[in-house]
């Protein structure tokens, strides 16, 4: 039975909120997860966020969630719980006017081909405050190689807790659900349109 963590980031402060992100991650083993795989994913997780903060509006706060769900990776069940220690509510000190719907985006990579298709995934980070884009209505360069260098950590094989997509089942009560490690990411320098708060 292969399991992998979730990692909820919640997000509250601004116009539709609350939201959240989630985040996968497993070991290089496809058994059960356990304590310490929960406390590194947490870790990373926040020690991610604190990237951000700087350039979320001043109203907006996340927050790594002290509940990490095992789930069976090819059903999607859920099998166990995982309390961490909690981590500090990230709230945002951006400048500026900002859109609540828009900011950046992170695309991840993986080696995994499912139907003929790369499993890829897709992370929102709205909204962005105004110190975060430039004058061409773009991502501001200094913060977009903060997120870079802090993506890139978070990316990183410890074996303890690494960063993953999962491609969900097909359908409901299916059980070909698959998961596999990021290998590659990018932060493209452009605005982001979040359409909906689950991501």
């Amino acid at each position: 039975m292969a399991q992998i963590l979730k990692c909820t980031i919640n997000w509250t402060g601004f116009n539709g909120a609350p939201g959240y992100t989630n985040l996968f991650f497993r070991d290089f083993t496809e058994g059960p997860v356990d304590q310490a795989m929960a406390d590194g994913a947490a870790t990373k997780a926040d020690t991610w966020l604190g990237a951000w903060d700087d350039y979320l509006p001043a109203s907006v706060a996340v927050q790594v969630s002290p509940t990490m769900e095992a789930i069976e990776e090819t059903t999607g069940e859920l099998q166990s719980y995982f309390t961490v220690a909690a981590k500090p509510l990230r709230q945002g000190a951006g400048t500026g006017a900002y859109s609540a719907a828009s900011g950046a985006v992170v695309n991840w990579y993986t080696n995994g081909i499912r139907n003929g298709r790369r499993i890829r995934g897709r992370t929102f980070m709205v909204p962005i405050a105004g110190n975060g884009l430039d004058t061409a209505g773009t991502l501001n360069d200094t913060a977009r190689a903060t997120w870079t260098t802090a993506t890139t950590a978070l990316t990183s094989a410890t074996g303890s807790g690494d960063l993953g997509v999962w491609s969900r089942p097909s359908a409901p009560g299916a059980a070909d659900g698959v998961w596999y490690f990021v290998s590659a990411f990018t932060i493209p320098d452009k605005v982001a349109v979040l359409r909906s708060r689950r991501d």
